[in-house]
C-alpha cells in the first residue's frame, strides 16, 4: 500500500512541475505582450513630444517616475519573490523530501534495507537530485537550484545519519563527501550568477563540520576547512559580484570562533588558531579593500559591515589568543594596516564612509593596545595624546577640517576617564601628581586643538566644524577651571582663600570674555562671559554665603562686587563716547 502511495506521490510531484512550466511560459508570454504594448506606448509618446504635444504625455517634473524603485527591494522582499516564484516546486520538494525521511525510517523499522544499503540509497538520491539539478537549471534556474540544494541537503543528512547511527565513515572523510556535494551548487551559484544558490552553498558548507559527529575534534582541522571554505566564497564574489557572500562568511568563521572567544573551550592550540585568523583578516581586508575601490560610487553597505566586522574579529583574537608581552605589539601592527588603509582608500575614492569604518577599526585597536600596557592617569594621558595625533595626522593628509574636527571626538574617552582623577585622593596629599598632569594635558590639549583649527573653520560653510571647535575652546577653559580650583585647595590650607581667589579669578576672566565680545560684536565670546559670571554668583548665593567663615565671605563679596561694579563705569565710558561721536 505504502509503495503505491509513494508512486502516486512521485506522479503527483511530476504533474505538477509540468504544470508549473506551463505557467511560467504562460507568464512569459504576457510579460512579452505587455512589454510590447509599453514599446508602442512609448513611441507614440515620442511622436507626440516631437508635435509639440509634450505637455500632455509628459509628467510633472516634481513627480517621481513611475515603475522605478529608488532604493530597490530589500533582504524580505527577495525572500519574498523568491519563495512567490515556483512555489509549488519548492512546495513540492519539501514535501518530497519529508516523505523521502519517512520512507527511509518505516525502511529502517521494518528492516527493508540493511545499514549499508540505506547509507548507499541516500547518497544515491541525493547524486540524482543533484543531477536532475544541473539538468533543469540549463533552461529553468529556479527549479534547477531547488534540485541542486535537495541533492546536497540529503547527502548531508544520509552522511550524518551514517555517523551518528552507524558510526560509517570517519569525520575527514564525511566532511570531504559533505564538501564536495556543497562545491556543486556553489558552482552552479557561479555558473548561473544565482544569489539564492550563492548563499545556500555558503550554508551547507558551514553546516557540514556541525553534521561530522566528531568525538575529539580537530580545531586546526577544522579551521583549515573553514579557510578553504571562504576562499571558495571569495572566488564567488569575483566571479559574480555578490559582495554579501563576504559578510556571511564572516558570520560563519566568527560562529565557529566564539567557543574559543567566549572561553567555552579548552583547546590548547589556540595559538596555531591565531595564525588562522589572521589568515581570514587578511582574507577579508583584501577583498573589502578591492570591492570599496571598484564600485566608486555604488551602494557599499556590505563591504563596510565587513571592514567593522573583520576588525572586532581580530582584535578579540588577538586580545584573546596572544602572548601577553608580544599582544600589544601585534595589535599596533594591525592597527597601521587599517589606518593606512583608510587613507589609501580615501585618497582613491574621496569617500568618507570607508575611511570612518578602516579608521575607526585602527583606532579601536590603537586604544585596545595601549589600555593592555597601561592603566589609570597613565592611560588616559596615553589616549589625549593619541587623540590629539590622529586629529592633526588626519587634517595634514586629508586637508578636511570637517574630518579632523569629528576625529576630536576621540577626546571623550578621556575625558570620561578624567573624572577619576578629579575625584582622585592624590588631591589631599599635594599639587603635582599624574592626575594634576593628566588634567593639565587634557586642557592644553582641548584648547590647543580648538585655537589651531579656529580660522581653518571660518572657511568653510557647514556649521558642524564651528560648533565642533566652539566644544573644544569651552571644554579645554571648564578643565582649566577646575584644575585651578584643585589646585588652590591642595596647595593652600585655608579652603576660604582657595574658594575666594578662585572665584575672583573667573569673574575677571568672565567680564574680559563679555567686554570682548560686546566691543567686537561676538556673541559667542559675550555668552561665554555671562555664563561664567553668572555660575560665580550663583555659587555665591547657594553655597559660598551658607559654607564660607564670615571674614572670607565678607572679603569674596567685597572683591566680587567691586569688580562687577567697575564694569558701570566701563559702560558709561563707552556711552559717553557713544553720544560725543552721535553730537559730531
Amino acid at each position: 500500500m505504502e509503495f503505491y502511495i509513494l508512486i502516486g506521490g512521485l506522479a503527483l510531484l511530476f504533474y505538477i512541475i509540468s504544470l508549473s512550466r506551463r505557467v511560467h511560459h504562460l507568464e512569459q508570454i504576457v510579460k512579452g505582450e505587455i512589454a510590447q504594448q509599453s514599446t508602442q506606448v512609448d513611441y507614440l509618446s515620442q511622436t507626440k513630444i516631437a508635435e509639440g504635444l509634450a505637455t500632455s504625455v509628459s509628467a510633472s517634473p516634481s513627480q517621481p517616475e513611475i515603475g522605478h524603485d529608488q532604493t530597490g527591494p530589500n533582504a524580505v522582499d527577495r525572500f519574498v519573490e523568491w519563495a512567490k516564484d515556483e512555489w509549488l516546486l519548492k512546495l513540492g520538494a519539501l514535501l518530497l523530501l519529508i516523505g523521502f525521511g519517512w520512507l527511509t525510517s518505516y525502511a529502517f523499522l521494518n528492516n527493508w534495507i540493511g545499514p549499508m544499503g540505506r547509507i548507499n540509497l541516500g547518497l544515491i538520491a541525493g547524486a540524482l537530485f543533484i543531477i536532475l539539478g544541473w539538468w533543469r537549471i540549463k533552461n529553468y534556474i529556479n527549479q534547477g537550484g531547488v534540485f541542486l540544494v535537495l541533492g546536497s541537503s540529503t547527502i548531508l543528512l544520509t552522511i550524518f545519519a551514517a555517523r551518528e547511527i552507524y558510526g560509517f565513515f570517519n569525520p575527514l572523510f564525511a566532511l570531504v563527501v559533505m564538501f564536495l556535494s556543497t562545491a556543486f551548487v556553489a558552482l552552479a551559484s557561479v555558473k548561473y550568477n544565482n544569489r539564492a544558490l550563492a548563499l545556500s552553498s555558503l550554508i551547507l558548507a558551514g553546516v557540514a563540520p556541525l553534521l561530522t559527529n566528531s568525538p575529539n575534534p580537530d580545531f586546526v582541522g577544522l579551521f583549515f576547512y573553514l579557510f578553504v571554505v571562504v576562499l571558495g566564497a571569495i572566488w564567488i564574489v569575483v566571479l559574480t559580484g555578490r559582495r554579501e557572500l563576504t559578510t556571511a562568511a564572516l558570520i560563519l568563521v566568527t560562529f565557529y570562533s566564539l567557543p574559543h572567544l567566549l572561553f567555552f573551550s579548552s583547546a590548547v592550540d589556540k595559538g596555531a588558531l591565531l595564525l588562522f585568523a589572521y589568515a581570514f583578516a587578511v582574507v577579508f581586508f583584501f577583498t573589502n579593500t578591492m570591492g570599496i575601490l571598484k564600485l566608486k560610487d555604488k551602494n557599499i553597505s556590505p563591504d563596510l559591515l565587513t571592514a567593522a566586522g573583520n576588525g572586532i574579529f581580530l582584535l578579540s583574537w588577538i586580545l584573546v589568543a596572544a602572548t601577553e608581552e608580544w599582544k600589544s605589539l601585534i595589535i599596533s601592527a594591525w592597527a597601521i594596516v587599517f589606518i593606512v588603509g583608510a587613507f589609501l582608500i580615501f585618497k582613491a575614492t574621496r569617500r568618507k564612509e570607508p575611511f570612518y569604518a578602516y579608521a575607526g577599526v585602527g583606532i579601536a585597536m590603537i586604544a585596545a593596545a595601549t589600555s593592555v600596557e597601561l592603566s589609570g592617569a597613565s592611560l588616559a594621558i596615553a589616549f589625549i595624546i593619541e587623540s590629539a595625533v590622529i586629529s592633526l595626522v588626519t587634517f595634514l593628509v586629508l586637508k578636511d577640517i570637517k574630518i579632523a574636527e569629528r576625529m576630536n571626538l576621540l577626546l571623550i574617552c578621556p575625558v570620561v576617564l578624567s573624572f577619576a582623577s578629579i575625584a582622585s585622593s592624590a588631591w589631599s596629599t599635594g599639587v603635582f601628581h599624574r592626575d594634576f598632569f593628566m588634567l593639565l594635558i587634557l586642557s592644553f590639549t582641548l584648547l590647543g586643538l580648538g585655537l589651531m583649527y579656529k580660522e581653518n573653520v571660518k572657511e568653510v560653510e557647514d556649521p558642524e566644524p564651528r560648533q565642533l571647535n566652539t566644544i573644544l575652546l569651552t571644554a579645554g577653559s571648564i578643565y582649566a577651571y577646575i584644575l585651578l580650583w584643585l589646585s588652590l585647595h591642595a596647595g593652600l590650607q585655608n579652603d576660604n582663600q582657595a574658594v575666594m581667589i578662585s572665584l575672583v579669578i573667573y569673574t575677571v576672566i568672565g567680564l574680559i570674555t563679555y567686554f570682548y565680545g560686546l566691543t567686537n560684536e561676538k556673541k559667542s565670546l559675550r555668552l561665554y562671559g555671562s555664563l561664567l559670571i553668572g555660575f560665580v554668583t550663583g555659587r555665591l548665593f547657594l553655597v559660598d554665603v551658607w559654607e564660607m567663615e564670615l571674614a572670607g565671605r565678607i572679603i569674596t563679596f567685597f572683591l566680587i562686587g567691586a569688580l562687577l561694579m567697575s564694569t558701570a563705569f566701563l559702560g558709561k565710558k563707552k556711552s559717553v563716547s557713544s553720544l560725543t561721536n552721535n553730537g559730531q
